[in-house]
């Protein structure tokens, strides 16, 4: 008897183990990342010492493994915020915040990456443009 326990116990534990292992087959298609920018809107302009929210619903037919966020003036490519995200799920609401110290006038990029499972190497990007002013 007390071995029949055992095997049962046993069994329970693998199938437990076994089940909370999940593993994302869908196959990778980016183009089914949707990205819901609630703040900041396209043409939004901030001046210097603002904070700009950056608010998004995220979602995807599979497993998001990551989302990141990038700030970037568009005139010299160059990145002044970068932020991230861990997330493990299908959908996400990501928020983050930036104070605008930027002292010249110029276009921003605010653009999210989306890593997916089965692809991190390669995120899906989508981005509004803000404008700042000193």
């Amino acid at each position: 008897m007390n071995k029949y326990i055992k095997s049962l116990v046993a069994f329970a534990l693998g199938a437990c183990v076994l089940s909370c292992q999940k593993k994302d087959n869908t196959p990778v298609d980016l183009s089914k990342v949707t990205v819901a920018f609630i703040s900041p809107t396209q043409g939004q302009t901030y001046h210097q010492g603002d904070t700009i929210n950056i608010n998004t619903n995220v979602a995807y037919i599979g497993e998001i493994a990551g989302i990141g966020l990038q700030i970037i003036d568009s005139a010299t490519d160059s990145t002044l915020f970068e932020a991230d995200q861990d997330t493990h799920t299908d959908h996400f609401n990501f928020s983050s915040s930036w104070v605008d110290d930027y002292p010249t006038a110029t276009t921003l990029q605010v653009k999210i990456l989306v890593f997916v499972s089965n692809n991190t190497a390669v995120p899906a990007e989508r981005s509004v443009y803000i404008k700042t002013q000193p």
